[in-house]
């Protein structure tokens, strides 16, 4: 059935052919049109909504992707920093990197111990590392050596790092007893 026959057999209904007669049938095209453009009008409007609520949603996973982003960069960026000073370490071991750092603050003599503890493999992302320990124990060193010794290991060319701290006080007022726990990450 095609629509002017579907619109005819409206029209010949009793309660249509009422419509129609209050209204006339020269107003009936304009209504029909604006009715037509209203329905219109309304799909656009809930087509601009969705499109709307998608475009928010795709800002958002835009805004939640750079983020990740940048925690990736990151993380990458330490994992790079972690594998350049790891290759820089001396391939001699951890005693001598401690001698070397210990040697260049003057600070040789205030060692009472120092002795290798173990040598490991790291596994995990970066192959081919091993991390050494050693255990240091200084006596009578005062607040300024401790400071600057603390900045030179974590600021050493190599990859150091403290893995045990204990600062205690020393019988002499200004002056500390240090134990520390240093491993050294280096190629194999």
């Amino acid at each position: 059935m095609d629509i002017r026959t579907y619109i005819g057999k409206l029209l010949e209904r009793p309660e249509i052919r009422g419509i129609v007669r209050k209204i006339g049938r020269e107003r009936l095209l304009p209504i029909a049109v604006l009715l037509a453009l209203l329905v219109l009008a309304l799909s656009l409007w809930a087509a601009r909504g969705a499109a709307a609520r998608r475009l928010a949603y795709d800002e958002k996973t835009e805004a939640r992707f750079e983020e990740v982003s940048r925690q990736y960069m990151a993380l990458r960026a330490g994992r790079d920093e972690f594998t350049r000073r790891a290759a820089l370490s001396p391939s001699q071991g951890i005693l001598k990197a401690v001698d070397d750092i210990f040697t260049g603050m003057g600070l040789k003599e205030k060692i009472a111990t120092l002795k290798s503890l173990d040598t490991s493999q790291i596994n995990g992302q970066i192959n081919g590392l091993i991390s050494e320990q050693a255990e240091i124990t200084l006596k009578q060193v005062n607040l300024n050596e401790t400071v600057n010794l603390l900045y030179r290991i974590e600021n050493a060319p190599m990859l150091l790092t403290i893995r045990q701290a204990e600062f205690k006080n020393s019988f002499s007022a200004p002056a500390l007893d240090i134990r520390l726990v240093l491993a050294l990450t280096r190629k194999k």
